[in-house]
């Protein structure tokens, strides 16, 4: 019961979105925001915007600020039991963000065999411009700016507690992208994530001002915009044509078809609708404690 409400509120709230004649803006903004911090470590985020690496992060985040002992077991169970990656693979993600600084991991204060993490300042200040540039362009579309005002005073760990509590809800109930739009996840869970497929929309869609549906830029430059390789495009694109999200014509110019433009648009809009559920938490207690105040 829970599960479908939450699921219908998340479905109407993206139609709603998707409908708003800021929308395209929306995307841009969070795609600029996304590139500006890509663009500062390239070769880590390349991987960790993969989806399934950045649902294990997401899942990380969630645990932590819905949990007083998060476990890193916990969290490995969840992500096992979801197929994201292997227990021996997780274990090595952990490790490499233990390595880089971005989460702290120790012992249990009654069990030694369990281990606590937290994230660090570090990351939660990296994770913040992440989870901002889905939140920040829902100014353009359906959220009044004195709530984002509010939200954008808090401190990172407090800022990110109202959008991963909301995630943690979406997570348990099963609703993430892979299970809303299967169809987007042989497109987003590979290196550059969903903004490699946000860097073809905008090209052919939007900003070539003539939203013909044909991509201008050539692979070697979207490929080196992502700092991945053109055959990672190449071998993109030759799976998109099978799929027939693209048709490749004989000059090499790649044509975008509307199964590609719908899953691209009802992500990006399912995104912000999970962002706007945040925001709506927010309200709720920011309304409750005037109640409770007056």
């Amino acid at each position: 019961m829970v599960r479908d409400l939450l699921k219908q509120n998340l479905f109407s709230s993206a139609e709603i979105i998707e409908s708003h004649p800021q929308f395209e803006l929306a995307i841009r903004m969070h795609f600029k925001i996304l590139l500006k911090l890509y663009a500062k470590r390239p070769f880590f985020y390349k991987r960790a915007l993969q989806f399934n690496r950045m649902l294990v992060s997401f899942s990380l985040l969630s645990l932590y600020f819905d949990s007083h002992t998060p476990l890193l077991s916990e969290v490995k169970e969840f992500c096992v039991k979801r197929k994201l990656f292997s227990p021996n693979s997780l274990e090595s993600f952990f490790l490499v963000l233990k390595a880089l600084g971005f989460i702290e991991v120790g012992p249990h204060l009654t069990d030694a065999r369990l281990r606590v993490f937290k994230p660090s300042s570090k990351a939660c200040r990296e994770v913040r411009v992440i989870v901002a540039s889905m939140i920040d362009p829902l100014a353009e579309i359906c959220v009044n700016r004195e709530s984002l005002l509010k939200l954008s005073m808090l401190d990172d760990r407090s800022y990110l507690a109202v959008y991963f509590k909301s995630m943690s809800e979406i997570l348990k109930n099963e609703l993430s992208m892979e299970h809303l739009i299967p169809e987007c996840h042989w497109l987003v869970n590979r290196e550059g994530g969903h903004l490699l497929m946000l860097a073809i929309y905008l090209d052919a869609c939007v900003d070539s001002n003539r939203a013909s549906g044909f991509k201008a830029s050539s692979y070697l430059v979207l490929a080196k915009s992502l700092s991945v390789s053109k055959m990672h495009i190449i071998r993109l694109v030759q799976e998109g044509v099978e799929k027939q999200f693209f048709r490749l014509h004989t000059n090499s110019e790649l044509e975008v078809l509307p199964a590609f433009v719908n899953v691209a648009r009802r992500f990006m809009s399912l995104s912000f609708a999970m962002a706007l559920q945040s925001v709506r938490t927010l309200d709720c207690v920011n309304a409750s404690s005037k109640c409770c105040t007056t």
